[in-house]
């Protein structure tokens, strides 16, 4: 009887143990969760402030390159100083002389200085350059002008050549022209072309156009002349 009694308080003391031993254990891990977690938190919101905090604003790029582009469309937009002498003598914004009355029979006898100074004012960023007003007053007169022929490097006779400022083969020798300072020529009459090429130095005349032509932000040509003629023309070695 004593044996039965302390075996069933054996078990009793066993079931007891087990009853209360999950629960101590779920205390423990509780705990230890709910440690690990604060931290945790903790470093999460540390981490995560500093994206909360806004950005500054940024400065758009146009404001700044705005005022340079009004300036030059002050500039391009001046009219022309005309002062009109004796001898048909045409003095232009005090810096320029040209000679003639502007017709077929008496055109213009401009300079390369005066159409070089183009680039002085136009804006070649802009949707559309345009040329000072000194040479758009030009378009669409009888002009004359003395310059480098150089007509295509092969063929019997031509009716286009180029009136250049500067010597230019058309590949390695002398200074490739800019539109500033190269005119396209389209001739009344087909000219005669030699055996070979020859750089010629001669006056052209022909009614003068004043027209840009872009190639996106490139500038391509800007003076063609329709009609031309020439005389006076010479080999130059």
């Amino acid at each position: 009887m004593k044996y039965f009694i302390s075996i069933l308080a054996l078990a009793l003391v066993a079931a007891a143990a087990a009853l209360l031993w999950p629960r101590s254990e779920n205390n423990f891990y509780m705990e230890v969760s709910l440690n690990d977690t604060a931290p945790t938190q903790t470093v999460s919101a540390a981490l995560s402030a500093p994206n909360t905090t806004p950005k500054p604003p940024l400065i758009p790029p146009t404001v700044v390159a705005a005022a340079p582009l009004a300036t030059t469309a002050t500039q391009i937009s001046a009219p022309a100083t005309l002062t009109r002498g004796s001898n048909n003598q045409i003095e232009v914004d005090g810096r320029y002389t040209i000679l003639g009355s502007g017709t077929e029979l008496d055109p213009y006898r401009v300079t390369w200085e005066l159409l070089k100074s183009a680039h002085e004012n136009m804006d070649l960023n802009g949707p559309r350059a345009t040329p000072p007003k000194r040479l758009e007053m030009l378009n669409g007169t009888y002009v004359q002008i003395s310059g480098y022929l150089a007509p295509p490097l092969w063929g019997h006779e031509t009716k286009e050549l180029l009136v250049l400022f500067n010597r230019w083969d058309g590949c390695c020798i002398g200074l490739p022209p800019t539109p500033f300072d190269c005119i396209e020529a389209q001739l009344g009459a087909p000219m005669k072309l030699g055996a070979a090429h020859t750089i010629s130095y001669g006056t052209i005349r022909g009614k003068f156009i004043v027209e840009p032509f872009k190639a996106g932000t490139f500038l391509i040509g800007l003076y063609r002349l329709e009609e031309a003629q020439t005389d006076d023309t010479k080999p130059r070695n």
